[in-house]
């Protein structure tokens, strides 16, 4: 006799933070969790990014594109199925600054915001009188085809790398050039002919890519000391 097959989950729904479009989903049951919890075990980004997408791909309802979604999207997604599954908090070990003790501390999910940045976001720089460069932020597909980082790699070259993935189109006179069609050493040599101002606003716009984010203090339960966090990004909150 066939096993029956159990709980019939309910679907919410949430709003995508960068096309407010509604999206319905479901919680992840244990075999999603598991395949998920392998990945996050590896450290390997691609592996996380792959059990984020498998994970997401069976919760969505709508048959969602999450290729398309920027990554903060993907956070933001993510962190409000979790809710959904296995509790509305997340219990983190945070070591102390000054003993290094190790401290459980919790979470409520619903206090994790994607961060927000103050001014104006220019997503358009004048090259000359020419061309206008237009930038965007990568979204999941772009993240999921790249080389993993080299290891010990500058703040300066993150930077420049994190610029390379803004890049979207370039507007000349008679045609738009879309970067995502050209070779990472051509990406690599229009990077280098701009000027310094130029390059800054790229980074700067790179700079304000939104990101799950939540301050937090704790006393050590060791020393006592007080410690401060800023938790920023995905794997900050497993």
């Amino acid at each position: 006799m066939a096993l029956p097959k159990l709980n019939q989950t309910p679907s919410y729904e949430l709003t995508i933070p960068s096309t407010k479009e509604t999206l319905k989903y479901r919680p992840f049951l244990v075999k999603e969790q598991k395949i998920l919890l392998m990945a996050l075990e590896t450290q390997d980004e691609k592996q996380i990014l792959r059990g984020i997408y498998d994970t997401l791909h069976a919760c969505l309802i709508d048959n969602y594109n999450i290729l398309k979604l920027k990554m903060f999207d993907i956070e933001y997604i993510f962190i409000q199925i979790r809710g959904k599954s296995i509790g509305e908090s997340a219990e983190l070990t945070l070591k102390c600054a000054q003993c290094e003790a190790d401290n459980p501390v919790k979470i409520p999910l619903t206090d994790i915001k994607l961060s927000e940045q103050d001014g104006e976001i220019k997503n358009k720089i004048n090259i000359g009188t020419e061309y206008v460069l237009n930038l965007g932020w990568p979204n999941f597909k772009t993240l999921t085809e790249l080389e993993a980082p080299e290891e010990g790699l500058t703040q300066a070259e993150l930077l420049y790398q994190q610029g390379l993935l803004c890049l979207e189109s370039l507007d000349t006179a008679d045609e738009k050039i879309y970067f995502a069609e050209e070779t990472k050493e051509s990406k690599e040599e229009f990077m280098g002919s701009l000027t310094s101002d130029q390059f800054n606003d790229i980074i700067k716009y790179a700079g304000m890519m939104p990101s799950l984010s939540h301050d937090l203090e704790f006393n050590c339960n060791k020393c006592n000391e007080t410690n401060t966090y800023n938790l920023r990004g995905i794997q900050d909150f497993f």
